[in-house]
């Protein structure tokens, strides 16, 4: 009683100790909401991890021919790709250990290249890492259906292929012991250029990011 004698003197007693309650509520509340604040904040960068994000930044197509076959299984293609992923981690503070990449291209979803494959490395939090690879080769086994031979024809018309590339690895989250399966999957729409004439601008695309559900991934 003796507090609200210091701060409430006067005929106004009664509305000033309202005052000071409203004001204690007031204060309180606030400190109620930044407590909130720091534990979601501490929450969401140390008890919940996010998965990286990727991008195809760049892709260029010199070279895709195909020389079919009967059955159409044993035809044989060639080919020159280089292709550039961006890869980025949104977590605030941990860091993500990745195994090495392996990297396949594929048409019509049959695999045509599996020979690319990117060392293992340490991706900083809130960093992004570039991924480039090229890959070529000559008269390489391709096992397509009969209609995907059709397809090769069709897009051969206009072109501009649809080539898909994935990158399959393992990581593991910096301060976590699991070790997390992890596939990226980019679909490239690919003009074929002349090596010697500048290539069309590549559109950059969103890779879809295929990771395993268990605990601590």
């Amino acid at each position: 009683m003796a507090f609200y004698e210091g701060w409430c003197s006067g005929k106004n007693d009664e509305g000033c100790c309202s005052d000071c309650s409203w004001t204690q509520i007031a204060i309180w509340t606030v400190v109620v909401l930044v407590v909130c604040g720091v534990i979601i904040v501490l929450v969401l960068a140390f008890g919940v991890v996010r998965p990286p994000k990727a991008t195809a930044d760049d892709a260029v197509l010199q070279r895709f021919a195909l020389t079919p076959a009967d059955p159409a299984s044993n035809s044989t293609v060639s080919y020159n790709v280089t292709a550039t992923v961006s890869l980025r981690n949104p977590n605030m503070y941990r860091a993500i250990e990745y195994g090495a990449l392996a990297v396949t291209f594929s048409f019509n979803g049959t695999r045509f290249d599996d020979s690319a494959s990117v060392p293992a490395f340490e991706h900083k939090p809130r960093k992004t890492a570039t991924v480039s690879v090229t890959v070529g080769g000559a008269d390489k086994p391709i096992k397509l259906s009969k209609p995907g031979v059709g397809e090769f024809r069709a897009e051969n018309d206009t072109g501009k292929f649809g080539v898909e590339m994935r990158l399959d690895t393992v990581l593991q989250y910096k301060g976590r012991s699991a070790k997390c399966p992890l596939v990226v999957v980019c679909p490239l729409q690919l003009q074929l250029v002349d090596p010697d004439v500048a290539a069309t601008a590549f559109q950059r695309t969103k890779c879809t990011i295929l990771r395993a559900k268990k605990s601590g991934c």
